[in-house]
């Protein structure tokens, strides 16, 4: 009998990622004044790109009419004042984060949300600045509770100056946890909190998103910045972590840290990110647990907004062989098959991401005045959540 070849290994998840360019121009009190802190910052920037599959068309005012023309205002992170940005541009499938830090206030550690701006011009530049592309994101401000979607531009993260902060990767040390500040932050920047579509699934205090829903088990308690309670949801493993491990949820306005865990994202944070209008597809490392001509197991880390199928051939073409559908549910999810075969075999991981079940798109995808091209000028404020803090054994720390 011959043994069984090394298995093939595949997936459905798409392979796009968005490029979140971390800006260090306002970083005028040299907080990120060594390549370890830069590196962390960059690392959180990565994590969420690599996960976030929208295809955000790029910003160019040349690309329109000579009328086209807006401003990109975001909060300077070194001195809270307003900068603004004239016709900056913006390249496809490109977020911008402005970051620095200087003193903030009482046990805040970081404060961060997306950007705002001003436009003019014919509708079709205004959809472009509105919603890249994201047609849920392109209704104007008086018709904001129908956004179902995000095409932000950027925005900015301010971390607290004199913090004693640690910049680890990887483990838990003594002092404030950048990764886990800067991941809530980031977090913000993109809309988990400080954004319309986050605002318009808000209902008696609960978040009604249906992808939060099927991951927490019923609505989750949340406000205009937060998920709020006692909440905890399988950690997504990432930055060496285990996946599936029951923590807190990342955003939360605070949470205890008793010293010996190391907080990443969790399955529900994930989910908010879905609700409010993001494409998330996430990997899905396919370890092989035995594998031989009589026994051939199986795991794989799961995310509740994804479905699995384990699917066997024996010449890389048709299926001859598979598990039942998985319905992921953030935990490490395994498989046997009950027959193996007795000469060459060959497994895949298909993925199917559940987003478009998951997502409330609105039924009418433009609800504007300007179908005629006319000028007009509109505005959006930036944004931030307020009141969060954070406790750690050594010393408070917080962040909004």
């Amino acid at each position: 009998m011959r043994p069984l070849l090394p298995f093939f290994l595949a997936t459905a998840l798409p392979s796009l990622a968005l490029d979140i360019q971390i800006d260090y121009t306002y970083d005028t009190a040299n907080f990120f004044d060594t390549q370890e802190k830069r590196d962390a910052m960059e690392a959180v920037a990565k994590f969420y790109g690599d996960l976030l599959q929208d295809n955000l068309l790029r910003i160019d005012s040349s690309d329109f009419t000579s009328t086209s023309t807006w401003t990109a205002t975001f909060t300077n992170p070194a001195t809270g004042g307003t900068v603004q940005l004239s016709n900056p541009i913006i390249p496809e499938d490109t977020i911008i984060v402005y970051v620095g830090a200087r003193n903030l206030s009482g046990n805040t550690r970081g404060r961060g949300g997306p950007g705002g701006f001003g436009a003019s011009g014919p509708s079709s530049w205004l959809d472009r600045v509105l919603g890249r592309g994201q047609a849920g994101a392109e209704f104007r401000q008086a018709d904001a509770d129908l956004r179902t979607d995000i095409g932000l531009w950027g925005g900015s993260v301010t971390f607290d100056l004199d913090s004693n902060w640690n910049f680890s990767l990887e483990e838990n040390q003594s002092g404030v946890e950048f990764l886990k500040i800067a991941l809530h932050e980031m977090g913000h920047v993109l809309g988990l909190g400080p954004s319309d579509p986050w605002d318009n699934l808000l209902a008696n205090g609960t978040f009604t998103g249906p992808a939060s829903i099927a991951s927490n088990g019923s609505a989750p308690p949340a406000d205009s910045g937060h998920f709020q309670g006692d909440l905890d949801s399988p950690r997504y493993g990432s930055f060496g972590t285990s996946h599936g491990t029951p923590r807190p949820v990342l955003m939360l306005p605070s949470s205890t840290d008793n010293g010996s865990n190391f907080d990443v994202i969790t399955d529900l944070d994930l989910a908010g990110l879905i609700d409010i209008g993001w494409e998330v597809a996430v990997p899905a490392p396919f370890e092989v647990l035995a594998l031989s001509p009589a026994e051939a197991s199986f795991q794989w880390p799961s995310s509740s907004f994804c479905s699995y199928r384990v699917r066997r051939t024996t010449d890389l073409q048709n299926p001859n062989g598979s598990s039942s559908l998985f319905t992921g549910d953030g935990s490490l999810q395994s498989w046997s098959d009950p027959s193996p075969a007795a000469t060459a075999a060959f497994y895949q991981l298909e993925v199917t991401s559940n987003n478009a079940l998951a997502k409330t798109k609105a039924v009418a995808q433009k609800k504007r005045q300007g179908d005629d091209e006319s000028f007009e000028t509109i505005e959006q404020a930036e944004r931030f959540a307020s009141g969060c803090y954070c406790q750690h054994p050594h010393e408070h720390d917080g962040h909004e």
